[in-house]
């Protein structure tokens, strides 16, 4: 009986009083979460002594106390457990990525035991409680992740301020809201040697006293921090990474930055530093990203760099650099981008580019380059991207190009490129984008281009390049077309003729096609056509018009000498008394004052200087001409062909008959040179 009661008393309720003080606690705080998963299934067991088999948490093996609780990535969610701040020994809590909402509350400084602190990756707001800094005991806390605002707290109001907090080694406070400067005491923090408070809004300089510490990460990009960088920063033994970019840093960097640090990650892109790369960057040899792009560097690439092997990633563009890249680090072996773009760079690429074996993305457009390329470039296997326009590259496009089977954008605009293009592009059967617009290439469009499937960007205007365009260019599906202002001839395909490439073959006289602006289209093209043809013809008929001008006005010229001449050689005959000379006669014999014809010759009326009008005849097949008076000429006079030795005595005898019916004869000129 007695047996039977023990175990009655083992099995009632009352037994769940054997569960000691921090089960109980973590109960309470199961009971404040939400736990849709069932992830906290464990903690509600009522029959174990301690907690110390339970998900996520961890216990002295001696003591059987709390020492740890890992809650990451269960699904929880609710406020800030402040409970757990009651188990005195908890020197570790991660409740990393879950759904821990609200503020983070004054009372976390009760967790005095913490050492490691995390929390991000959850839904905190508001900001940062100043009891933070009465953590003694903690080294690492990350808040990353969540919606904190405000500023980070001063010390004069925190009583055990962050400066105190000497054992301090990492700090992370990135992707918040955070505002305001850095506090000031950084120098007692001489365990601290990561610091990440990048992705805020923290303004001011850096701290002289933070730079002083020897760190070996600092992060604090994507802020508006401003002011030199301090070049005490130069003096830490152990720094291989320092990421400022986006931020407002102006001056120069330090002189010995990288020469007594193994630095591996530099990154001060988009800020308005000055001066020149400093020469001991790479001192180390263990340089792997050199990223300065959109600042104001000016100066030349130091030869040192040069020699750095273990750079992958470089970024030097939009700057103020000049002169020629050393040679050698056109070749450097494991760099996979190189980008100089959008400075003054000049020279040549030099073949040492051959080494460089792991190069995907090569981007120099932008400077003063000049020479022909490289057939070493067409060696590098692994090229994905080439950007060269805007230089003064010149002579042909190497035909080792087409060996770049991997090579997705080649552009190379707006160079002084000549010679044809290379014939075996079908190679290229991943390129996406083909620019080689604004140069002076020649000779035809590859024919076997139509096989490039993946082509959507393809530009070749302003060059010189003839012949019909491919046919099977009209089988890719373009999204930019520009074969504008070459010198292309034939039929258009048929499938170019729609609005979308309305401007992309102008500028091509021989082009003829289905399409408005093109030579026998309905467009602006075709008119222009018209319009140079009558332009033609109103040219040839002026220079029909001026070259009859001055052929008449030489024949006249020429017959008014004539003319001349003839006078001085004519024979006068008169038969009365003449007021008038022969020369007035003669220069009236003009088709204007023809006033009868008939079978023996031309009668002219002919009005004198005295203003008396006479009749002058002409006759056929003679050299004769008869001088009558003015009155009314005799009508129906038959005239015939008089005899050359009867003339002289039939006109006399004219000249002395005086009979009403018989006009009066003046008088007779003749001559025999006509």
């Amino acid at each position: 009986m007695n047996f039977l009661l023990l175990i009655l008393f083992l099995l009632s309720p009352f037994a769940v009083l054997s569960l000691n003080q921090e089960g109980l606690y973590l109960q309470h705080v199961k009971l404040g979460l939400s736990d849709p998963d069932s992830s906290l299934s464990s903690w509600e067991n009522s029959r174990d002594d301690t907690p110390c088999l339970w998900l996520g948490v961890t216990c002295d093996s001696r003591t059987h106390f709390v020492t740890s609780i890992d809650l990451s990535s269960t699904n929880i969610a609710g406020p800030f457990p402040s409970l757990l701040c009651r188990l005195q020994n908890l020197t570790f809590l991660s409740l990393y990525n879950n759904s821990i909402n609200d503020t983070l509350p004054d009372d976390i400084s009760a967790c005095q035991s913490l050492e490691h602190l995390d929390l991000a990756q959850n839904l905190l707001t508001g900001t940062l409680p100043h009891t933070l800094a009465h953590l003694p005991n903690l080294k690492y806390l990350d808040l990353t992740g969540n919606n904190f605002s405000g500023e980070i707290p001063e010390i004069g109001n925190i009583p055990s301020s962050l400066t105190e907090l000497t054992s301090l080694v990492q700090i992370e406070l990135y992707n918040n809201s955070l505002t305001g400067n850095l506090p000031a005491g950084w120098s007692k923090l001489n365990h601290l040697r990561l610091l990440d408070a990048s992705m805020n809004d923290l303004t001011g300089p850096i701290p002289e006293e933070l730079a002083r510490l020897p760190l070996e990460s600092l992060n604090l990009y994507e802020n508006r921090f401003e002011g030199n960088l301090p070049a005490s920063i130069a003096d830490s033994p152990n720094l291989y990474e320092l990421r400022l970019f986006r931020n407002q840093f102006t001056g120069d960097l330090p002189r010995d930055l990288g020469k007594k640090s193994p630095l591996k990650w530099l990154d001060v892109s988009s800020n308005q530093f000055t001066g020149e790369i400093p020469a001991g960057l790479c001192q180390k040899g263990e340089l792997e990203e050199l990223l300065m792009i959109y600042n104001k560097f000016s100066g030349q690439i130091p030869e040192s760099l040069g020699e750095c092997r273990s750079l992958t990633r470089i970024r030097l563009g939009s700057n103020r650099l000049s002169g020629e890249v050393p040679p050698h680090f056109w070749g450097l072996p494991h760099v996979y981008l190189l980008e100089l773009a959008d400075n003054s760079f000049s020279g040549e690429i030099s073949k040492t580019i051959a080494g460089a074996a792991n190069l995907s993305l090569l981007i120099i457009n932008k400077n003063n380059f000049s020479g022909s390329l490289p057939e070493e470039i067409g060696f590098l296997k692994n090229l994905l991207v080439i950007s060269g326009s805007e230089n003064k590259f010149s002579g042909p496009l190497p035909e080792s190009f087409t060996n770049l089977g991997e090579l997705g954008t080649l552009e190379l605009d707006s160079n002084v490129l000549s010679g044809e293009l290379p014939s075996r592009v079908h190679s290229w059967k991943k390129l996406n984008e083909l620019n080689l617009a604004n140069n002076e290439f020649k000779g035809k469009i590859p024919d076997d281009i139509g096989s490039l499937s993946v082509l959507n960007y393809l530009d070749f205007s302003n060059n010189r390049l003839s012949g019909k365009i491919p046919v099977g260019l009209q089988n890719l599906k373009l999204n930019q077309l520009n074969l504008s202002n070459n010198r292309l001839s034939g039929e258009l395909p048929p499938m170019f003729a729609k609005d979308t490439y309305r401007n992309s073959f102008l500028g091509n006289p021989g082009l003829c096609g289905d399409l408005e602006g093109l030579c026998d289209g309905s467009g602006e093209e075709k008119n222009r056509g018209y319009v140079w043809l009558l332009r033609s013809i109103f040219i040839l008929a002026a220079l029909v018009f001026v070259f009859g001008i001055v052929w008449f006005y030489l024949k006249y010229r020429r017959f008014k000498n004539a003319r001349a001449i003839d006078k001085s050689k004519w024979t006068l005959m008169s038969f009365h008394k003449l007021g008038f000379s022969e020369y007035e006669i003669l220069d009236g014999l003009d088709e204007d004052n023809v006033i009868g014809t008939g079978s023996s010759g031309k009668v002219y009326k002919v009005v004198l200087s005295n203003g008396e009008a006479v009749a002058v005849k002409k006759l056929w097949g003679g050299v004769r001409k008869e001088c009558e008076s003015g009155g009314d000429i005799e009508k129906g006079q038959a005239q015939g062909q008089v005899q050359e030795d009867g003339f002289q005595a039939e006109v006399e005898t004219l000249g002395k008959i005086r009979h009403k019916n018989i006009v009066k004869l003046w008088c007779c000129c003749t001559t025999r040179d006509l």
